[in-house]
């Protein structure tokens, strides 16, 4: 009786494959449910628009269903905390900024993420350079004649920001650091208030995104002097970089999308492998570059690199200033 029963279950074994079933037949096929990016910044940020676009075009490109989750605070530790600490399977991805990846772990005293070790890039997804302008009663209208002012009255002039830590702030004292010029940094709640001030005078320059500032440079209000990308940006193919100026200070928001380090490697490749397609297209490009976005590698490994490079730079330039958190 008991070989006849083995015999059985032998039999109804190797008779699995021929109906299409394995016995994982569990383990279901990725995606079967959606996946979530978690935007650490509020909507209608640059970061939501990456989140959305790349959420939208992965859906897209690949049939699964994919949504953004916003969930801000704390420079962007808030969010970066929850896909870190969640659930490694694949469905809650990352969109990484500079902040909570590169300059948080400076500047704030405990974090409860490793942004080193606690996951796995998959693709660079955008480069969004700054734009330093000023008011247009700043009475330099280049780099060089700037400078000359700016070490002839030190302490003078002001630089409006979106906040202590932001990418503009660093900006600022990175150009202050390599230009060793003393300019006053006031900082706001938000690029929004920043940019007010100084179209109305009350502070004199600015770091701050192309999409944010352009439409103010073309209609007069602001007077564009450097853009902090590596090249010339062809929506204003006149200003210089600040580097042909002399003045090493490349600086600019970055965005890429990530999953927790424990997250499967047969899902990771396929996240991999859908994203990097999407960012290959002309469309996914032409809208990012509508965000003022410069063209990058989106390959998982440069991503990697950008992101160790950025934590060592930004790290000692916050120490070296003794930059703070209000």
């Amino acid at each position: 009786m008991k070989r006849r029963n083995f015999l059985q279950y032998a039999g109804a074994a190797t008779a699995l494959p021929a109906l299409g079933v394995t016995p994982c037949a569990h383990a279901q096929a990725f995606p079967s449910k959606p996946i979530r990016i978690v935007c650490p910044y509020p909507a209608g940020a640059t970061t939501d628009a990456v989140s959305r676009l790349m959420a939208n075009a992965l859906q897209t490109h690949s049939g699964a269903t994919v949504m953004v989750d916003n969930r801000s605070g704390a420079g962007g530790n808030i969010g970066t905390e929850a896909v870190a600490r969640g659930e490694a399977d694949g469905y809650t991805l990352l969109l990484g900024a500079l902040g909570p990846l590169a300059a948080n772990p400076a500047l704030y005293p405990k974090l409860n993420f490793d942004a080193a070790k606690d996951f796995t890039p998959l693709a660079w997804a955008a480069s969004v350079p700054l734009l330093w302008a000023v008011h247009p009663t700043f009475a330099a209208t280049t780099v060089n004649e700037a400078l000359k002012l700016l070490r002839k009255s030190p302490g003078k002039y002001f630089y409006a920001s979106a906040g202590n830590g932001t990418p503009q702030h660093l900006a600022g004292e990175l150009f202050k650091q390599q230009t060793r010029t003393s300019i006053l940094h006031i900082p706001y709640r938000g690029s929004a208030p920043a940019l007010n001030d100084v179209l109305g005078g009350t502070a004199h320059m600015v770091f701050e995104a192309m999409p944010a500032i352009l439409q103010h440079v073309h209609s007069g209000r602001l007077k564009a002097l450097a853009v902090t990308a590596a090249q010339r940006i062809p929506s204003l193919p006149n200003v210089p970089t600040l580097k042909e100026s002399g003045v090493d200070a490349e600086i600019g928001g970055w965005y890429g999308f990530l999953a927790p380090a424990a997250t499967p490697a047969d899902r990771t490749d396929w996240l991999v492998k859908h994203m990097g397609a999407v960012l290959a297209t002309k469309t996914t490009q032409d809208k990012l570059a509508a965000l003022g976005s410069v063209p990058v590698d989106s390959s998982p490994q440069a991503f990697a690199r950008l992101m160790a490079s950025e934590r060592t730079r930004w790290q000692k330039l916050i120490r070296d200033v003794g930059i703070k958190i209000d």
